[in-house]
């Protein structure tokens, strides 16, 4: 009897700890507690490569975010390393500059941000998204594999421990035709 409670026990926590990597979804406003406070009480960095699928044409380039209290830097380079676009979120307004003197500023920061990928991403749950947690105070729906909000599906399907804190490594983003895969080759937390 012994060795099937030890063998029960076991399985349990085996089942539990492969259930801790998935993304949770809390009931305190559709974000991980744990998750939630590197948001907030955290400064980070991440970079890692983008992949884009929109309407069959495919596209990469690298990302990197800066996210600390005076807002949001994303950069996206394009190949041999050519800056594409830099988007600062900074209180109520989100600058983006496409380089060549071709910088505008949005006043309305819930509207959807062009990368210059020929499709609009929604900025401000997206910096939630990358973090693999629904942007709070939205409706989302929980899905098996992940969550969607705002028209688009969101699913992590790989994590990385930083520090004390599981952060996600791939990311998939899809909206209509749009397929975007983030995968997260480095994270700093600050």
């Amino acid at each position: 009897m012994r060795k099937e409670w030890a063998l029960l026990w076991f399985f349990w926590v085996l089942g539990v700890s492969g259930c801790s990597i998935a993304p949770k979804v809390s009931d305190h406003g559709g974000i991980d507690l744990d998750s939630s406070f590197i948001f907030s009480e955290h400064d980070w960095v991440f970079r890692g490569r983008l992949a884009v699928k929109n309407n069959n044409v495919a596209e990469s380039a690298r990302i990197k975010w800066q996210h600390d209290s005076d807002g949001e830097r994303l950069v996206l380079y394009g190949p041999l390393g050519r800056q594409l676009v830099v988007v600062l979120l900074m209180g109520e307004s989100i600058v983006v500059d496409y380089g060549a003197g071709n910088k505008i500023t949005l006043q309305d920061i819930a509207q959807g941000v062009d990368f210059g990928l020929g499709f609009e991403v929604p900025i401000l749950a997206f910096r939630y998204w990358v973090l693999g947690l629904p942007a709070p105070n939205q409706q989302f729906v929980d899905t098996p594999e992940g969550f969607k909000q705002q028209g688009w599906h969101v699913l992590v399907s790989k994590m990385n421990k930083v520090e004390m804190y599981n952060l996600p490594k791939k990311i998939q983003f899809s909206h209509e035709a749009v397929r975007l895969k983030l995968l997260v080759d480095q994270w700093q937390l600050r």
